[in-house]
């Protein structure tokens, strides 16, 4: 079989909502020394993914770019000197333009995935696992306790699993039947969001101490709740704007528990992308001795179809939001 010559890709034209997105067609280049062509089977969407296209958020790309950054599939050729063999099964995160047929990508970010996992396990752990084991990171927690909220999602789940091996006792917050799916994961007790009072719950659960940490992609809406949730001289880490920015930061309000506060960047917390696959084949690995960490699955979706998907990953849906090129 012949190498192929192009790839189709989706692309955002302007800042906008999923309507300013089009899918074209590209030339691929010849693969340098390094480098790896992969049939995209599955690509994950991430919500980063939406506040970049905003145009209004921290991290700023500039249009028109491609779209996508995680995903899994085969590798299909090699450039010279490539370290890993045609047909090798593999999945990737931070590799701009995943949302596409193929992708070209250095041989050093793609990650093997283990023969128990398929290919949407591969595109539904990657981002997972590089976000949540920067996470880990962040706070001294071994034999403590933290508040992971959204502990049902796919960071939520795998952050779960981290910080349990690592002896963490962890609270888990998520909302209805997900609820299991949090325990399931590793959580020692949960707190449905849609029934409890949130602020009660935890400190009745840790005998009015509250926790260590407090893991929040939430934002806008439930800072002031984790701030509340926190032991003193605990810390809230804030790693996602789903509800809208934070508040600006009145030091006066840390002052009754000296709290920390922090805006996750993960670049300063992994030591640069060649760090990015240990990270990854950690959450793999963890994923197959436990299985109940891998995001239940939102949506399947065309790349025709990737207006309609974007749509979907933006009504906050329960579970990964996936993208496959060859539906």
């Amino acid at each position: 079989m012949s190498q192929p010559t192009q790839r189709r890709v989706a692309r955002a034209l302007r800042a906008g909502g999923p309507e300013v997105i089009e899918v074209g067609v590209e030339e691929l280049p010849p693969l340098r020394t390094d480098e790896a062509l992969v049939r995209v089977e599955v690509a994950g969407l991430n919500h980063a993914e939406t506040l970049i296209r905003s145009g209004n958020y921290t991290v700023r790309l500039p249009f028109p770019y491609l779209l996508g950054g995680e995903g899994a599939g085969v590798v299909v050729a090699i450039g010279p000197g490539t370290p890993i063999s045609v047909g090798t099964r593999v999945c990737w995160a931070a590799v701009i333009g995943s949302c596409a047929t193929f992708v070209t990508a250095p041989a050093s970010m793609l990650v093997p995935i283990p023969d128990a996992l398929g290919f949407e396990d591969g595109a539904c752990l990657a981002v997972a696992g590089l976000t949540a084991g920067g996470l880990a990171r962040v706070w001294p927690l071994k034999g403590r306790e933290a508040v992971v909220w959204g502990a049902a999602g796919a960071v939520g789940r795998m952050l779960v699993g981290i910080l349990t091996g690592q002896q963490v006792k962890v609270i888990g917050i998520a909302s209805g039947k997900r609820v299991d799916a949090a325990r399931a994961a590793g959580a020692a007790h949960v707190i449905d969001r849609a029934v409890d009072d949130i602020r009660e719950a935890v400190h009745e659960h840790t005998g009015g101490r509250g926790v260590a940490a407090v893991f929040d992609p939430i934002g806008a809406s439930t800072y002031e709740t984790s701030l509340q949730l926190l032991a003193p001289r605990g810390c809230l880490i804030n790693y996602g704007e789903l509800s809208g920015p934070l508040p600006a930061i009145n030091l006066h309000q840390l002052f009754s528990g000296s709290f920390f506060v922090t805006k996750y960047n993960g670049m300063h917390w992994v030591e640069g992308v060649p760090e990015f696959p240990a990270l990854i084949s950690d959450g793999l690995i963890l994923a197959t001795k436990r299985p109940a960490i891998i995001s239940d699955i939102a949506g399947r979706f065309g790349l025709n179809q990737i207006i309609d998907a974007y749509r979907e990953l933006e009504s906050n849906p329960h579970g990964k939001v996936l993208v496959l090129p060859g539906l």
